[in-house]
């Protein structure tokens, strides 16, 4: 059984993976390491998607080359500080105008991921393609245009990833993604409908990305939780082996677009 420490950095490695594989799927996508800072801007409008990680002990100057080099590509952004590494690099992040969010940010981890539940009733996943995963996010709140960007007809053959939605008595209700890095797979983008909420299709899209993992023959899991989707991960057997502080720009930015609601 690997150790806490080993388990925090399975699911940092695959925290910045993800990112990566966002960057390498996106036109305007580009990757920057400053020492131990990871620097992503993928271009889209979307803060969740561009930024700067900082899973490892690292200098207030190294944040602040990094910072500057995602400024200079104009996209919103945010900076994740793993806990009891801010200090000074939150003074960093504060100085470039960022505000502190109240609400943690865990990294949670299962292991070793088991044999998947059968769904509720009425609720069916199936890994799909990029029509359909697309139109299932522009039916949950986000752009066509901002949807056909992200979910790339590259990113969506990309042998490390794998995409699934969700149906509540047969009308599409919520979907995943699984991203493998090595022998880890991660859940990522799990967004149910608001009305679907609280019937199972946001527990059964998460199973349906871990069992991809399985698939893969990756022992450890990984997602990264809002604070609306933790008691669902937890009753799933996640458990919080790092957890991030998050740096966000002002609300409302005026040039951000908004994304699918979480589950729950």
């Amino acid at each position: 059984m690997p150790t806490q420490a080993e388990l925090a950095d399975l699911a940092n490695e695959n925290f910045l993976a993800s990112f990566a594989k966002l960057a390498e799927h996106s036109a305007a996508g580009e990757v920057g390491e400053f020492g131990n800072v990871f620097a992503v801007v993928t271009g889209h409008p979307v803060s969740l998607f561009n930024g700067c990680v900082v899973p490892q002990a690292s200098t207030a100057a190294r944040l602040e080359a990094a910072l500057a080099w995602v400024r200079e590509r104009r996209v919103p952004y945010r900076v994740w500080i793993a806990d009891g590494l801010v200090g000074d690099l939150g003074a960093v992040a504060g100085d470039a105008g960022l505000e502190l969010d109240a609400v943690p940010y865990p990294n949670m981890v299962l292991h070793p991921a088991p044999e998947p539940p059968r769904p509720s009733v009425g609720v069916t996943v199936a890994q799909v393609g990029h029509d359909e995963f697309v139109d299932t996010a522009v039916e949950l709140g986000m752009t066509r245009e901002l949807a056909e960007a992200i979910y790339s007809p590259g990113f969506v053959v990309d042998p490390d990833i794998r995409l699934f939605v969700g149906r509540l008595d047969g009308t599409r209700a919520g979907y995943s993604i699984a991203i493998r890095s090595g022998d880890v797979s991660g859940v990522y983008n799990v967004g149910v409908a608001r009305v679907a909420r609280r019937r199972g299709v946001g527990t059964a899209v998460t199973w349906a990305a871990v069992e991809a993992g399985r698939a893969w023959r990756c022992k450890t899991a990984v997602l990264q939780s809002t604070e609306m989707a933790f008691s669902m991960y937890e009753a799933m057997g996640f458990r919080t082996v790092v957890s991030y502080t998050v740096f966000k720009e002002p609300t409302p930015t005026g040039h951000e677009t908004p994304v699918p609601p979480s589950p729950q």
